[in-house]
């Protein structure tokens, strides 16, 4: 009788269970447990923090910005982002909608016609490469009516007294309002958001309607994903001071741009954007700021900057007006082309690139100078009231100082300069050519110098 038999004919005996477990694994019969499926890819932007005060943003309508309307359209038109002197894209909701791109249909999903994840994930590669970074806009306050959770959840939606969910506003008849006394919603969103930070590199949100949405929301939500990515940007559409305390760094700055059509359009006096500057400023934390613009998705509605403040000469020193007092500045998709996309026709508009050469000479031109400029970007702003329609705003910061002139009227005027401001050493930031030591400044109709020594 061999070994092999005999162990056999004994451990076939009645025997402890101990035993039994040893037969099955002397005869292969045990089991491992299945592997562990992999974990997910991990993708988190390798780009650093950025500061508010450094921040130059370009928003993209991306149905529009190339003539395909898709993430790989907007690839040959990068590197020239980056000359323009942004370092920030915001991308307008790319999701599934219906309706406008606010009324979302699925968080997790692209607008298969800009095209498909992959496809976003090259974006936002080449976009790193050129060290620009990517905001995803994130509507938090609303869906769309065929998002699944109107059927997975009725219970995460505003409703009024007849049990019928409610729009956040009476004019947005097809978004619903989203329900945030409800903890497994605030999860959920936040779950999502989370998804685009560590699965596609993105580099923060600018977040929809963020005044419609509770602070104490936000301020879970952004300590959550910093965890994920600390270097994360959050700008608010909101005005709101209390935006900041939630981790937001930069918010709208409507009241300096509604100060802005009076002054230029209406002939309000200029010392209207230092008011609307002080109080925009107002409890805002240090190091937090307020985006400045001349147009957006909304405003353009209305029509292109030079139909809103009536020609192309009075937009430009409009423009020059929002960076005079130190902001974070916004450019549209287009507006450095001459041919901002208007967003209210059926039917896609691409934009005319060719329109007008000029304008991107203007912008690359500005936005080279206030970002060589620390004084321009963080210096405290000093307003001289020296003429009803002109700006004079001084900043210095160490060793460093500029001045920004603009005529903010349809013709030209001689700007007194004070004690303060006159002397030797002044450079024409913009051409680079000595200045001189002149008591007073002549502007054309809406002509605009900046100053540095």
């Amino acid at each position: 009788m061999n070994h092999r038999f005999r162990l056999l004919t004994w451990l076939l005996r009645p025997q402890p269970l101990l035993y039994l477990l040893l037969l099955g694994c002397l005869w292969g019969s045990c089991k491992h447990n299945p592997p562990e499926p992999p974990a997910p890819e991990v993708n988190i932007s390798p780009l650093p923090a950025l500061a508010a005060r450094d921040a130059v943003l370009y928003e993209v309508f991306v149905p529009d910005f190339s003539a395909a309307g898709t993430f790989d359209g907007m690839l040959p038109r990068l590197d020239s982002l980056q000359k323009l002197g942004v370092n920030t894209l915001w991308l307008m909701p790319l999701h599934p909608t219906h309706g406008s791109p606010y009324a979302v249909d699925a968080y997790a999903a692209v607008n298969r016609e800009l095209g498909d994840l992959a496809a976003f994930d090259r974006l936002v590669a080449a976009a790193h490469q050129r060290g620009l970074r990517v905001l995803l806009d994130w509507v938090a306050n609303h869906t769309s009516y065929y998002h699944p959770w109107i059927q997975q959840h009725p219970d995460w939606y505003t409703r009024d007294a007849s049990g019928q969910i409610v729009h956040p506003n009476p004019q947005w008849t097809d978004v619903a309002d989203l329900n945030y006394s409800r903890p497994e919603l605030r999860q959920a969103m936040t779950a999502a958001m989370k998804t685009w930070v560590t699965g596609h590199a993105i580099d923060g949100f600018r977040c929809d309607a963020a005044d419609l949405v509770p602070d104490d929301y936000w301020q879970a939500a952004i300590a959550e994903l910093r965890q994920a990515n600390p270097n994360l940007f959050f700008l608010a559409e909101g005005s709101q001071t209390s935006h900041y305390a939630a981790g937001f760094q930069l918010t709208f700055g409507w009241n300096f741009y509604n100060a802005l059509q009076r002054v230029v359009i209406n002939q309000a006096p200029a010392a209207a954007l230092a008011a609307a500057h002080s109080t925009e400023l107002q409890n805002v934390p240090a190091g937090s700021y307020r985006l400045r613009f001349t147009t957006n998705h909304d405003e353009v509605q209305a029509g292109a900057p030079a139909a809103r403040f009536g020609s192309e000469a009075a937009a430009r020193a409009a423009y020059v007006a929002t960076l005079a007092f130190g902001a974070a500045p916004l450019i549209y998709n287009g507006q450095e082309a001459g041919d901002p996309a208007q967003l209210n026709s059926p039917s896609r508009t691409p934009i005319r690139w060719s329109n007008d050469p000029t304008a991107g000479t203007f912008y690359r031109g500005l936005l080279a100078v206030y970002n060589a400029q620390p004084a321009l970007r963080s210096g405290p702003a000093e307003y001289f009231d020296q003429a009803p329609g002109a700006v004079v705003v001084r900043h210095r910061l160490g060793a460093q100082e500029v001045l920004v002139l603009v005529n903010l009227r349809n013709s030209a005027v001689s700007v007194p300069l004070p004690a303060a401001l006159q002397g030797a050493g002044w450079t024409n930031a913009l051409t680079k050519t000595a200045v001189g030591s002149p008591a007073a400044v002549p502007l054309a109709a809406y002509g605009y110098a900046v100053w540095q020594r």
